[in-house]
């Protein structure tokens, strides 16, 4: 089966350094670029469900307000606790402007 990517976003959208958001099949995601690379993962957090589109992206990493956990956006992984369960990652692909991603 082939991949299904859906426009989940603009470029324009997410300058470096920046988050966005958006729902996908019903999920959220969450839009981080890192020096001109777009990443999609879930948007909240594993440890209380807490948007980390509220959050600060710093470097690859992005920050939960409620805890102080700490996200690597490439990979999901947890940085910095509590938190201790990674977060889904999805495929992104760029189309001219648009952000694609895969969710299935």
């Amino acid at each position: 089966m082939a991949d299904h990517f859906v426009r989940a976003a603009s470029l324009a959208e997410i300058p470096p350094g920046q988050l966005a958001r958006a729902r996908i099949g019903g999920r959220r995601i969450l839009l981080a670029n890192v020096d001109g690379e777009i990443f999609a993962t879930d948007e909240l957090c594993t440890h209380e469900d807490s948007s980390l589109y509220l959050g600060a992206l710093h470097g690859d990493c992005v920050s939960c307000t409620l805890h102080g956990s700490r996200f690597n956006v490439r990979t999901g992984e947890p940085r910095e606790a509590p938190a201790t369960e990674p977060l889904r990652t999805y495929p992104v692909r760029i189309e001219g402007d648009d952000v694609l991603v895969c969710v299935d």
